[in-house]
């Protein structure tokens, strides 16, 4: 018993004095001041899994998706174990962390992320003036339990129900680093849980100026425009042929694109009451810019830019970058939830839908710690941080994670410099190249064609081939 004690004390004082500041040094103390919020920054009197050590489990399971709870546990604190050589093979019950994550709840895991996404406001602008932000969502699945499926749902089609709940997520993304300033989520289908809806929730919490955002034609409409642009921020967005956009008088600009005017209605906040809403009619001058790429459809985008010195093909090469947002959800999908066991998991671990959210939080704040350091690797030794190998950076981490934790502070200092070292000479092997891929399946369950040995990426020069198209006479 006395040595059971010993075990429990060494363990107690490990996991109550856990922190990882090497990721972020303002961290810790942005949990310890989540956690003073929520009134639980002190754990159960002689309980092992303290609240901080929970916070921290819960981030680094969505980065070990290959372990079980009580090997992450394992791999947490294996540096200690180690060096002390005194600790017991199994450290936790069976279900002692899921009720540790219940007792720390969700709104604890919000705080952090939006604490520490306030932190990048020190983004730098990446086009002209503006810091360019991206807007997309993604679905991600879940343990097919009562508590899940009540909580968000299956999806559905034509060919019958989705296998796993799924969740629905929107975040918005700034380009320049990769890092996830926000995010809006629900249930996979019903009303209000659709991608536009999702994006208005976000928009009405922006504190930001100078943002451009990118969006597609799925996010378009008028309310979400005009809230764009009383935030004092700009866009630019797709727009689908359908839409009538007839040329201004004079409206005609040298580089092909022109101004024109949309009408529609907004919110009368003065004159709404709490059961009677009030609409008046609002009009917004934007820019049209029409153009082809040899091969592909015509498209349009729209944007409130309208200083012609910022030209047409300017504004559409800058709006393909809106596509780094997939290579954002690759990365936490495909590499940083992956289990390396040959099979494709659901992307959250959790069956009570409480702890799903939970997770999601644990993810986002995960991948921005991994990004943010990827960003400081880059910048102190002059690289470019989209050209860093997000899946190296990982690794490297996940092996540095067990030694630096442990490590003197002399010694941590000297790890966290030769972590950025490192992930600053991970770059990628085969940057992206100069070319496109015809718009094909390998297996036929969609609109586009079945991929057959004619379809080949072609190279192509967009600055070169992109054509701007001048608009109809009427």
């Amino acid at each position: 018993m006395g040595i059971q004690k010993e075990h429990h004390q060494n363990l107690a004082q490990i996991t109550h004095g856990y922190n990882l500041d090497f990721f972020d040094s303002h961290l810790s103390s942005i949990i310890k001041e989540s956690l003073a919020i929520q009134n639980i920054h002190r754990g159960r009197s002689g309980t092992v899994l303290s609240p901080t050590f929970v916070i921290w489990f819960v981030i680094l399971s969505t980065i070990r998706r290959d372990l079980s709870y009580p090997s992450i546990v394992n791999w947490m604190i294996s540096g200690m174990r180690w060096l002390s050589c005194k600790l017991p093979k199994k450290l936790i019950a069976d279900g002692a962390m899921t009720h540790a994550r219940v007792r720390v709840g969700l709104t604890v895991f919000q705080l952090i992320f939006q604490k520490m996404t306030d932190n990048f406001q020190t983004l730098k602008p990446d086009f002209n003036q503006w810091i360019t932000v991206i807007f997309d969502g993604t679905t991600c699945t879940m343990p097919d339990t009562k508590s899940n499926c009540d909580k968000f749902g299956k999806s559905k089609s034509g060919r019958g129900e989705s296998a796993y709940p799924r969740l629905r997520i929107l975040t918005l993304l700034a380009a320049s680093a990769r890092l996830i300033i926000d995010v809006a989520y629900g249930s996979s289908s019903g009303k209000g849980s659709g991608e536009r809806s999702l994006m208005t929730k976000i928009l009405l919490t922006i504190n930001r100026n100078n943002l451009l955002f990118l969006l597609d034609a799925g996010l378009y409409s008028f309310l979400n425009i005009w809230t764009i642009k009383s935030k004092k921020c700009d866009f630019l967005i797709k727009v689908s042929q359908n839409v009538k956009l007839p040329v201004m008088s004079d409206g005609r600009l040298p580089d092909g694109s022109y101004l024109t005017q949309i009408n529609g209605k907004v919110l009368d906040i003065k004159n709404s009451k709490e059961l009677h809403r009030k609409w008046k009619k609002e009009t917004l001058t934007v820019r049209v810019i029409e153009y082809q790429i040899p091969g592909f459809r015509k498209c349009r985008l729209i944007t409130s830019i309208l200083e012609p010195e910022i030209s047409a093909k300017q504004l559409v090469i800058h709006y393909h970058k809106r596509w780094d947002v997939e290579i954002s959800f690759d990365e936490i999908k495909n590499h940083q939830c992956a289990t390396l066991k040959g099979q494709m998991p659901t992307i959250f671990r959790s069956k009570k839908s409480e702890l799903v959210e939970q997770e999601l939080y644990g993810m986002l704040i995960a991948y921005n710690l991994l990004r943010d350091l990827m960003y400081q690797a880059s910048h102190k030794y002059d690289k470019d941080p989209l050209l860093l190998s997000f899946l190296e950076s990982l690794r490297l981490v996940v092996d540095s994670i067990r030694f630096i934790t442990y490590s003197s502070l002399d010694m941590r200092e000297l790890q966290s410099e030769y972590l950025l070292l490192l992930i600053s000479e991970s770059e990628i092997d085969r940057p992206r190249r100069n070319r496109v891929n015809p718009r094909v399946v390998k297996i036929k369950m969609s609109k586009f064609k079945r991929k057959n040995s004619t379809h080949k990426s072609e190279i192509r020069d967009l600055k070169k081939d992109l054509e701007i198209l001048p608009p109809k006479v009427a």
